[in-house]
């Protein structure tokens, strides 16, 4: 396997994992103290990638990638 499909191998492997990762760390739970709905929720920039579709097209990602190292690397 060549050098440049490894390194496009690895940062698509690689950014599929930092997507899930996102998406599994993103939800911010009930906030119990504020019941009532005084408060809005806390908003952040990275809300866009967390989502249902780029969730499980990150994991498509990470397994199609993870297949087509083993099939490469000999």
């Amino acid at each position: 396997m060549s050098t440049s499909i490894f390194i496009v191998l690895f940062v698509l492997f690689v950014s599929a994992a930092v997507l899930i990762i996102i998406n599994l760390t993103g939800d911010p739970g009930i906030d119990y103290w504020d019941l009532d709905g005084e408060n809005k929720p806390p908003v952040s920039k990275l809300d866009v990638l967390r989502n249902k579709p780029v969730f499980y097209a990150a994991g498509a990602i990470l397994i199609s990638t993870f297949i087509a190292y083993l099939l490469l690397r000999r």
